[in-house]
Parts: C-alpha cells; structure tokens; sequence
C-alpha cells in the first residue's frame, strides 16, 4: 500500500526544520535561578513573537513584554537593565528560511539604545562613569556581525530547527571544543540523544569539563544538562530547562533556566 505524501508544512520541517505559523503570537515565559554560595537569585522575562512573510523573505517581530528581578552584580546586571528598556518596543528580524538570523531592522538605532542604557547606570558617581564609558566604547564599534549575533540571542534561545533537521538520534558520546567557561583550549565530553514524543523531538545532551582560568589551570569543574522539547513540524521549543553546576574550590553555584512557551 502507498503511503500518501507528507503534508507540505512538514515537507518544508524536514528540510529546514523551521516552518513556524505566520501571523500567530508565540508567547514565552524565560525563568533563571541561580544558587550562589547560598545566595539565592531568580529573574524572570516573557516575550512574544510573531512571524510573517515580507517580499524580502521571513521575518520575526520580538517584543519583551515583562522583566523581574536580576541575577548578577557588575557588568552582568548592566545588561540585564539596558534589556530591560528595551520592553514594549518591537525588535524586527530578517531570518533565513533556515532559522538564523541573518539581520535586525533598523539595528543601529536599536544597538545604540542597548548600549546608551548601559551607559546611563552611572548614578552619577564619576568613577562609574568612566569606568562605563571604558566598557562601553568597544561595544559601540563593535562589528555589525557580532551586534546582530547578541541582539539576536533574544530571538535564537526560543528555536531550535537544528533539532528537527537532525530527527532521532540514538544516545552517543560527544566531544566538543570549549567555550566560556569552558575555556583555555580545553575540551567537553558527553553524551547525546533526541526521541521522539508525539509530534515532538526531545533532545537531551550532558556535558562535563574544567572550567579554566587565566594562565590555563583549571579552577573548577562544570557540569551541565539540557532538555529540549521542540515541536517537530514548526522547529519552535516547547519546553527547555537548562542545568549549570560548578565546583570550585572556594564554593558550588547552580543555575537553573527553563523555557516554557505559552499556549497559543
């Protein structure tokens, strides 16, 4: 007996693995906890994206609709308010058919607005003053490329076509090059598996490996867990929580992040 042909939208999820509805709200709550020592902070934000199809190709209109909370001191918790005056105001992508964002919409306006936020945090005390303009002054020259990958970041940690481009895999070992903390040259070990769960793809990844400091000795350890839960035919995350435990010498912080997309 012949199978009948798959349904166009899935053609198109097996190809790109990233077919999201077109004129459709994606509502995401993002929640962050972070154990520290014993001190304990959480920041919560909620976002909602829209796509629609232009005559230059698809784009996604972001908007941050709410941020609570903090969870850093210093440069960290500069970001995290300059983000935050970013809330009402509608971001807009350009996107490849493939998921990746390839540019943002008036982007020299919105950078300038990220990094004047920054700025602005002096509270009027001259040593912070300089010391902003000091960290600030590369990140408004900083390549258009490196500006839409950050400004990007917003949008990317809510897709994950790369899962439904790969399908099912079966649990296997992996290596990976190290990025921060994981830094140094050093490098990751692991293990790796996506399965299917209705009309979802669960991946599920285990990392572990030093965490080097300056001069190339280690100065902790790191391990982290990730669970993706991405809906199969659009590419989009249904649920994602993220673990981050590191030992050091001097203490042990955990971070827990988890990614929930509201119903539509």
């Amino acid at each position: 007996m012949l199978l009948p042909p798959p349904a166009p939208a899935v053609e198109a999820a097996v190809a790109t693995g990233f077919v999201p509805a077109l004129d459709t709200e994606y509502r995401y709550h993002i929640e962050q906890e972070r154990d520290e020592a014993g001190t304990i902070r959480r920041y919560a934000t909620d976002r909602t994206v829209r796509f629609r199809r232009t005559p230059d190709g698809l784009v996604a209109q972001l908007t941050i609709d709410s941020v609570a909370g903090g969870l850093s001191d210093g440069p960290g918790a500069m970001f995290e308010r300059a983000f935050a005056t970013l809330k009402g105001r509608p971001i807009v992508y350009r996107l490849s058919d493939r998921g990746e964002v390839t540019g943002v919409v008036d982007r020299e306006t919105v950078w300038t607005a990220l990094i004047d936020a920054v700025a602005a945090q002096d509270g009027g005390d001259p040593a912070k003053k300089a010391m902003l303009q000091r960290l600030t002054a590369p990140l408004r020259t900083m390549p258009e490329r490196q500006q839409v990958a950050m400004l990007g970041s917003m949008l990317t940690t809510l897709l994950a076509p790369d899962v439904v481009r790969r399908g099912v895999v079966a649990q296997h070992d992996i290596r990976q090059r190290a990025t921060p903390p994981f830094d140094g040259g050093s490098e990751v070990t692991g293990t790796e598996r996506i399965h299917a769960q209705g009309n979802a793809l669960v991946e599920e990844q285990r990392l572990s490996g030093d965490v080097v400091a300056s001069g190339g000795k280690a100065s902790g350890r790191r391990i982290s867990t990730i669970t993706r839960r991405v809906d199969a035919t659009t590419g989009m995350i249904l649920t994602q929580q993220t673990t981050v435990r590191i030992d050091s010498d001097n203490a042990t912080s955990i971070a827990t992040t988890r990614i929930t997309q509201r119903p539509l």
